[in-house]
């Protein structure tokens, strides 16, 4: 009997204990009625533990303000007035008395007491707004500022060119859904539209033909031969690069690469002068010596027989040497396609000939050579190398005169080149070792009688500096 009495005791007890307990859980449900329950949102706005006056006036700032929208680096202000957005607050009073009805319940107690979330956390919002306004707005601002892509642009007035601009499209149906959330959402406060763009336009060598023929204008009496190739992009210029020009000392580019491609043996001590004097002052003493004795073995005339066989075995049909520099006892006369043309004419020297078109093939075969390949190679497997192709192009880099296509490029631009002139036709031809791309630039100038070299180095110069801002653009 004692110990049933016992039992029971710890019965009452517990169940007072229980009491207590739920009294001071009672309590605490009742002090947070005074809130809106942790968790709650209304229109994606959090308005957990504010009162319920604080929450709807949450809410109706929040409509009134404007949103900011974003087109790429353009901010734009979109009024609620301008899609006659319209918040009913009091229909939103209504839903949220509704929602906290069931919280304020037996029910929403039990929940409180058992630690349960709300069954209901989004409390709908009464809002609405005019889609074909929106519609509107979003069409304003595409053509505000929806941009076409903009192809680049020469300027010949500072011998540079204008990059291509990208293009930007507004997506108005996935923007249009994008700002119908946000305008219905009382916790977002900005939205990004969707923007497409389009990809700049990149310009073709046909831009620098441009610049340069503009350039080119105004010279009368002049005959220009150039012709460009970038050696990375494979990109063409050519403005009367099939003409016959006289030779001049640009040909001793063809006379070095003869020279190595004789030599079975390191170059000897002779042999090294005769290049240098032939390459870095220009000799025609030198060059002959040379031709006579390391590509003809004794026979100058022979040499500039093979050397011209050479340049067309090579597809350089356009050039030749009839007679060695400076010596013009020959009674032979050579015609080629290019010194036969009735359209222009380059006075060529009939005894020493080529165009910008073969010079410029020349050097592109040298210089694929140094790198392992190309024609050059495929033609003379056995008896020229990349080592020495690459020491031709040392030999060539060994020029510096600060002027013609070195004074287009900036100081620290390799250039490998070979220049020369005479009385009416001047020249430059060479490799550019540029950032953006190496190339090959040969240029000829030639005007009747005489052609002032004030006029031509700077023409050069201009012309070089054109190709060389083609190749590397700025930003």
């Amino acid at each position: 009997m004692m110990h049933r009495r016992g039992y029971v005791v710890w019965v009452i007890i517990a169940m007072a204990m229980a009491s207590l307990f739920v009294a001071w859980r009672y309590v605490g449900y009742r002090l947070t009625n005074r809130t809106l329950p942790a968790g709650m949102t209304m229109a994606g706005l959090p308005v957990g533990e504010l009162t319920r006056e604080e929450a709807l006036n949450a809410l109706e700032v929040a409509f009134a303000t404007p949103l900011t929208v974003t087109y790429q680096e353009h901010q734009l202000s979109l009024s609620p007035t301008a899609v006659e957005l319209r918040y009913d607050g009091e229909q939103t009073r209504a839903n949220l008395d509704a929602a906290l009805t069931v919280w304020r319940t037996l029910d929403g107690f039990l929940a409180y007491l058992l630690g349960r979330p709300l069954t209901t956390r989004e409390v709908p919002v009464a809002v609405t707004f005019s889609e074909p306004r929106l519609t509107r707005f979003l069409d304003r601002v595409a053509y505000q500022y929806d941009r076409l892509p903009q192809e680049p642009v020469a300027l010949p007035a500072v011998l540079d060119f204008r990059l291509g601009q990208p293009g930007s499209t507004l997506n108005v149906a996935a923007s249009r859904s994008r700002l119908a959330s946000a305008l219905v959402s009382a916790g977002t406060s900005s939205a990004e539209l969707v923007v497409e763009s389009q990809p700049a336009p990149q310009g073709d060598i046909g831009l620098l033909r441009q610049l340069l023929e503009t350039r080119l204008d105004g010279q009368p009496g002049l005959v220009p031969g150039i012709f460009v190739k970038g050696l990375k992009t494979g990109d063409e210029l050519m403005i009367n690069a099939e003409v016959a020009y006289a030779g001049l000392s640009v040909l001793k580019i063809a006379v070095l690469e003869e020279a190595y491609r004789s030599l079975e043996q390191p170059l000897d001590v002779e042999t090294r002068k005769l290049i240098s004097e032939t390459m870095t002052e220009s000799g025609n003493f030198t060059a002959n010596l040379l031709l006579r004795d390391v590509v003809g073995d004794g026979d100058t005339y022979g040499a500039v027989e093979r050397l011209t066989a050479s340049m067309h075995r090579l597809g350089l049909g356009n050039t030749f040497m009839a007679a060695p520099y400076d010596e013009k006892d020959l009674g032979v006369t050579i015609t080629t396609t290019a010194n036969t043309r009735a359209d222009t004419s380059a006075g060529p020297d009939p005894f020493i000939q080529t165009t910008p078109l073969d010079t410029g093939l020349l050097l592109e075969m040298i210089y694929q050579c140094s790198h392992g390949g190309g024609a050059l190679m495929l033609t003379y497997p056995d008896t020229v190398t990349t080592d020495e192709c690459r020491a031709m192009i040392q030999w060539m880099g060994q020029n510096p005169i600060d002027s013609l296509i070195e004074a287009g490029v900036p100081d620290e631009v390799e250039v490998a080149h070979k220049h020369g002139w005479i009385s009416d036709t001047h020249a430059d031809a060479g490799l550019v070792f540029a950032p953006g791309g190496d190339y090959v630039l040969v240029i000829f100038l030639h005007r009747p009688e005489w052609l002032q070299w004030e006029e031509s180095a700077a023409l050069i110069a201009d012309i070089s500096t054109a190709t060389y801002r083609y190749f590397n653009p700025s930003e």
